[in-house]
């Protein structure tokens, strides 16, 4: 009886030493939410000095960019489906992966214009500011890059 009583409590001990060691204080990187882009905007116009017609136009282009981005990932979101729907219809691994190379084929073409649409809206940005803007645009991304894993601070 005592035996078991030592094996459970060192089963216990070394289960709970293990779990306690895991490291999980850094912090997930994760899609801003609203509030936060929001205060990033803020950030940029203040820190860059935007005047009203550049806040205006990127307004604009950020509109024209998130609707093809948002069809992209409908798009994706699609593909993705049918590829499930391939793999949990019961049929052999192998079999799936054959029916569904030209789904994936389909997926990496679509993350590949995500990708572009992406630089294509960077470039734009970039465009509409004066060479002092690029500059400080510069500076700001270099801090922005140190902190990556840092959450922005929600202000209220």
């Amino acid at each position: 009886m005592i035996k078991k009583i030592l094996t459970l409590m060192t089963i216990i001990m070394l289960t709970n030493c293990t779990v306690q060691a895991h490291d999980c204080d850094k912090e997930i990187p994760h899609k801003p939410t609203f509030k936060e882009r929001r205060q990033m905007d803020k950030m940029l116009d203040e820190r860059l000095n935007l005047t009203d017609e550049q806040q205006e136009q990127l307004r604009k282009n950020r509109a024209e960019h998130r609707k093809q981005m948002d069809n992209i990932i409908e798009n994706m979101e699609i593909q993705h489906k049918k590829i499930r729907d391939v793999y949990y219809s019961g049929i052999p691994k192998f079999q799936a992966d054959l029916k569904t190379a030209p789904m994936k084929a389909e997926l990496v073409i679509l993350k590949q214009n995500a990708d572009k649409l992406r630089q294509e809206n960077r470039k734009n940005f970039e465009q509409i500011l004066t060479q002092e803007q690029k500059v400080e645009f510069e500076k700001f991304k270099k801090e922005m890059h140190k902190n990556q894993y840092k959450p922005m601070p929600i202000q209220k």
